[in-house]
């Protein structure tokens, strides 16, 4: 009973900083964010000139680390009278691939992307006497893109990018080729929850 009493004053003296110790530090969970904007393709039709399309996408991201993350983007765009042949002409993308973030500031990043995914275009061209030809074609796309997003709020952002799109369509001679398209966009971000530490 007297070693007890003795050794009380030790129990008394160690016991708070057995209590005060840190909590054990939880997994860090993915930031996700999603988004709409407008978009703008300059399309660079096989066998003729550059033909403008409007359109909206839709985006979503998950990001892993402050560096990297996984991001997805679903667009359309349309011209409802390509080349005055009063005939539509779309593009339909779905794509996705790794996002990498070479500066990222609390209100401030800059974001570089590659997407793989497919595209499905629908228009006209024209055969050399002049006969209008029309299709869709649905092939493999891909997408490199650069952009930057500033941070408005805790829950929203704008997101302004510029992205090399490469697609397929038909030429002249109806046979597939490749075609490279200018795509700049704005769009408005809403991060879930408070996101990632900027």
């Amino acid at each position: 009973m007297r070693t007890l009493i003795k050794l009380l004053p030790l129990v008394l003296l160690f016991a708070p900083v057995a209590l005060a110790q840190g909590p054990v530090f939880a997994g860090v969970a993915p930031a996700y964010e999603a988004g709409i904007g407008y978009s703008y393709i300059d399309a660079s039709v096989p066998s003729q000139t550059k033909l403008a399309m409007n359109g909206i996408d839709l985006l979503g991201t998950a990001d892993f680390t402050r560096r990297f993350g996984i991001h997805l983007d679903l667009g359309y765009a349309r011209n409802f009278n390509a080349f005055s042949s009063n005939h539509t002409a779309d593009l339909l993308t779905y794509m996705a691939g790794p996002v990498f973030y070479p500066l990222r500031k609390r209100n401030f990043t800059v974001y570089t992307h590659v997407l793989l995914g497919g595209a499905r275009e629908t228009g006209v061209n024209f055969e050399p006497d002049g006969q209008i030809l029309t299709g869709f074609v649905n092939r493999f796309a891909w997408d490199a893109g650069v952009g930057v997003q500033y941070r408005m709020s805790r829950s929203f952002s704008v997101r302004v990018g510029a992205d090399y799109l490469h697609t397929t369509f038909f030429n002249s001679n109806i046979q597939l080729a490749g075609q490279s398209n200018l795509k700049p966009s704005v769009s408005l971000i809403y991060t879930f929850g408070e996101g990632r530490e900027r």
